[in-house]
């Protein structure tokens, strides 16, 4: 479906928009303020989509759906401004103030708002977008009025203290530059969309220009004003979708919202693009190794009859495997991946083709295969079958969205954030009825050379014994610590003791699944949930990369990755083609310890399904053809690789392979080949060493699948046992899971360098061999240590100390790798490379505190909090309980486990956590990789 850009995530949802060239909605102008500003002006009920929809005296909007499917509420603020608001020289104030909304209140000081959801086990962020900032809070039903009390307070109150905008904007520049370290998306927002957008604000990122973001770090008065011209109860909609109850959710929005009068909007005309008349190219050239191409034609504006034609043609495109894209650039070797979707946008956007070329092909090549697709789209009529696979397509994912309050909630606020959610009553019957015809002239009138941006990636190979240059040096603003005054110490008292005091949702009573073993040892599990017609699937079994023969590393990722290209009796063509006709998914991939599968269906095309995964499993055809394409496609990724610098997400290949090599021995399991050695090894796998591998460790007693959804449980497991029935257990026993442990010991090298060219952000890797298995006696007391030391970005000592208090960092984390066998404990830090030996040197200091003093009573309280507290979130879709009931099912935990897990953790106390230190922090045999820019000493 078509995609609703925003900074930090996007949003896949249906088309429904008119346009608007005004920042200012209709309800903007001045008028007199009734005594009463929470009054009710209006209200109704939308019973198609079973949504409250009110207004309040003061112009907020209020859209409210019950959904008691899982004891979870979502709340969202989404105001309408985004980057599409700015000006030249003011580019990325949306997103700076997004930032800024976080560090306190006049009631809350910096930090209390990650504290109270923290606590109590919600989660909370925002994403600044072209058209919006939404901000929101996931958080057991039982706290709602927390999320909007936050909500409403900072709508009216944020500080916007000077001392704390110079900080962030330390972590605003270290976001900024672990983007960029993405050739894909500088080609994006530096090349592309200023190529297209000559006029319009879409012609600047996002996240802003660098000298504009630079200018704001000074100039308090100036977003500050902007908060004031945006952020303001008739420039806003509020959207809570879960398990709530409507008329006292209104009645808190009323109380919390109501007491702030309409405010008068920010008005300037914004630019329409103007009509395009005559094609434009642009190249970016930097170091890499893997050409990039995007195509884009404006198309037109959201809620014309033509973009919904757009809509189709996406899908037709780029809608699953069987698809045209897939099928002409991907498996004819000319591309590494291909895609072409249209965007939900206020103004008119770009129907984009973005492809990823496989080695060895020219830009060319892969621009010409693209035209290839146009020309037969306008040339000839879609077939019935990919029309009608196109229509199942969409309508299945207007139903996945019913499986989440979370993204109920997401499509609600941006579609009325840009027009309005009434949109969608309608969208499907639009969607079907769009016709063969309606696709070739919509492809004819919009897909020509004249109306068209190509921007290409031309990745440039760096020298031999070429260093990249060190970049600009960027100022760090040193420590800030929050100033707190008596009255919001009071107030953070007072809140803290009403939500804490409540009774939080942290025990989960649920009915058991069924659990039944086959007959041939295959494990089925089955949890019924009738709140939505979907269904999710889930499983493992012992097939994973530990098995793999020394020098022929990938064979079991290999062989998971064939199992969908081709059986005994279908080609990879036609398994695709039967799953995408249905809009359902299945994959399978491999791990160290397992293969593992995930699908997702409506609830009448299981048994489609898992009649496909049986067909997988047990009959794999291991194609030559095939697998020729899938071991070019594996090399190319390789390539590509190279240049994975990292970003704010996390370490790059060559960091984390560098990292694992330091303190894992040669063949070890969690010891990674290096990119060379798993391209030598990729080239030499044979369909031989499939079957080989296939016929050892592919097998019925190692394997359990679970299903979760709108299904009868006995009739699950009578499809699975049908399935299944002629895959027998081998006569010799299974291969035991055998992971030798690698004692914590000073590496030879403690500090490993590797420049990256064109990077502009130093991902520092920090570790050594973490000894913490998943089912070692005290998991439970040492990932409660881990929360506090570096589990939570906000909430623990590293990311409080290193991004809050001394802004050295957009993204900070630390995690043990706790399975069958005891992974790395490490932690990630994205830095500034003027930054990242301050960084560091925080990090040694936070490590070294902990050992010498342990944690606090409060501490561990609060960890406590928040992983009993936001479990119930994890659970919120069908997904995510059959996740936690694979995981329960593979470390033999108990089907109990989901109701028993907040237990195991409150009952951890003070002194196992302070053991867990001395046992499993060891700074004396860590490993330092510094990878991407050099660090500027």
């Amino acid at each position: 479906m078509p995609n609703l850009p925003t900074f930090n995530f996007n949003i896949r949802i249906g088309s429904a928009i008119l346009l608007t060239l005004m920042a200012v909605s209709p309800s903007s102008a001045a008028t007199p303020q009734p005594a009463n500003y929470g009054k009710v002006v209006s209200k109704l009920f939308d019973s198609k989509l079973s949504v409250t929809e009110v207004h309040l005296a003061n112009g907020l909007t209020i859209l409210l759906k019950e959904d008691h499917a899982a004891p979870v509420a979502y709340f969202s603020v989404a105001y309408k401004v985004g980057s599409r608001y700015e000006r030249t020289g003011q580019t990325g104030l949306s997103h700076i103030l997004e930032h800024m909304m976080f560090k306190g209140t006049k009631d809350l000081p910096p930090g209390s708002i990650d504290h109270l959801f923290a606590r109590n086990g919600g989660q909370i962020n925002a994403q600044t977008g072209q058209d919006d900032t939404v901000y929101h809070e996931l958080v057991a039903s039982d706290r709602l009025e927390l999320a909007i009390r936050v909500e409403a307070d900072r709508m009216e109150n944020s500080l916007f203290d000077p001392t704390q905008l110079k900080h962030e904007m330390v972590v605003v520049r270290s976001e900024l530059e672990g983007d960029d370290n993405d050739p894909g998306f500088e080609l994006e927002t530096k090349a592309f969309l200023p190529a297209a957008f000559v006029a319009h604000p879409y012609h600047w990122p996002v996240i802003g220009w660098l000298p504009d973001v630079e200018a704001v770090a000074n100039n308090r008065a100036m977003i500050y004003q902007y908060y004031k011209q945006h952020y303001m109860p008739n420039n806003a909609v509020v959207v809570a979708v879960g398990d709530f109850d409507t008329a006292k959710t209104i009645a808190l929005c009323q109380k919390y919202f109501g007491v702030y009068p309409a405010g008068k909007l920010e008005t300037h005309f914004i630019t329409p693009e103007p009509e395009q008349h005559g094609a434009r190219s642009v190249v970016l050239k930097r170091h890499g190794t893997t050409t990039q191409i995007l195509i884009g034609f404006h198309e037109p504006g959201l809620g014309t009859q033509d973009h919904y034609v757009m809509d189709v043609i996406s899908q037709i495109l780029s809608g699953g495997r069987a698809e045209r894209l897939y099928q002409s650039l991907v498996e004819t070797g000319l591309a590494e991946s291909a895609s072409a979707y249209d965007q939900d946008t206020k103004d008119p956007y770009l129907f984009i083709f973005d492809a990823q070329a496989r080695s060895g092909v020219t830009a060319d090549a892969l621009e010409q295969g693209i035209y290839g697709e146009i020309k037969k789209l306008q040339s000839t009529p879609v077939n019935a079958d990919e029309l009608k696979r196109a229509f199942k397509q969409i309508d299945s994912q207007f139903v996945y969205e019913n499986d989440s309050v979370s993204e109920q909630a997401s499509q609600l606020a941006s579609y009325e954030t840009i027009l309005s959610y009434h949109y969608l009553d309608n969208y499907l019957d639009r969607i079907h009825a769009v016709t063969p015809k309606e696709i070739q002239m919509v492809a004819a009138k919009y897909f020509i050379p004249d109306n068209r941006t190509v921007a290409v990636f031309d990745p440039q190979p760096l020298p031999p014994g070429t260093a990249p240059p060190p970049p600009p040096v960027v100022d760090n603003f040193g420590a800030v610590s929050a100033v707190t005054s008596p009255q919001q110490q009071a107030m953070l008292a007072k809140l803290d003791k009403k939500f804490n005091d409540s009774n939080q949702t942290s025990v989960i009573a649920r009915k058991l699944p069924l659990h039944v073993t086959l007959p041939n040892g295959l494990v089925v599990i089955v949890q019924e949930n009738h709140s939505n017609k979907t269904v999710s699937v889930s499983g493992f079994l012992r097939a994973g990369s530990l098995f793999d023969p020394v020098g022929k590393w990938g064979v079991s990722s290999i062989t998971a990755a064939m199992l969908e290209r081709g059986t005994d009796t279908k080609t990879a063509l036609q398994l695709a083609q039967n799953l995408d006709a249905v809009g359902a998914g299945l994959s399978i991939g491999s791990s160290v310890e397992e293969t593992s599968f995930d699908g997702a269906s409506l609830s009448n095309d299981l048994p489609l399904v898992l009649n496909t995964l049986a067909d997988e499993l047990q009959h794999p055809s291991f194609p030559e053809s095939e697998l020729t394409k899938l071991k070019a496609q594996i090399q190319s990724g390789l390539e590509r690789s190279r240049e994975d610098t990292g970003g704010t997400s996390g370490a790059g290949t060559q960091a984390s392979i560098a990292f694992s090599q330091a303190i894992y021995p040669k063949n070890h399991p969690f010891w990674e080949p290096s990119i060379d050695q798993s391209e030598t090894a990729a080239a030499s796998i044979t369909s031989a060493d499939l079957r080989a591998f296939y016929t050892k460790y592919y097998r019925p007693d190692t394997t359990a699948i679970v299903v979760v959804g709108d299904v009868d449980a006995k009739k699950v497991v009578d499809i699975i046992a049908r399935d299944f029935q002629g895959w027998t257990k081998p006569s010799f026993a299974p291969t035991p899971v055998e992971i030798p442990d690698v004692p914590a010991s000073k590496p030879a090298v403690t500090r490993l360098m590797i420049p990256l060219a064109d990077a502009s952000q130093t991902s520092i890797l920090w570790g050594y061999s973490g000894q913490l298995k998943r089912m070692s006696p005290d998991f439970y007391a040492a990932y409660v240590m881990n929360y506090i030391l570096g589990g939570d970005t906000f909430g623990s000592r590293l990311g409080r100390v290193i991004r809050d208090q001394s802004g050295l960092a957009y993204t900070v984390y630390s995690g043990f790798d706790a399975s069958l066998g005891a992974g790395p404990f490490e932690v990630f830090i994205g830095s500034n490379p003027s930054n990242a030996e301050h960084a560091v040197s925080e990090l040694q200091s936070i490590i070294k505190q902990v050992l010498v003093s342990g944690v606090s009573q409060d501490e561990v309280t609060q960890a406590k909090e928040y992983l009993t507290g936001s479990y119930p979130l994890r659970l919120e879709t069908n997904a995510g309980v059959a996740g936690q009931l694979a995981v329960a099912e593979e470390y033999g935990l108990g089907m109990d486990y989901l109701s028993k897990r907040s237990g195991y953790f409150n009952a951890v106390t003070k002194a196992e956590v302070d053991k867990t230190i001395k046992r499993y922090i060891h700074p004396e045999d860590a490993i330092l990789v510094l990878a991407g820019a050099v660090p500027v000493r």
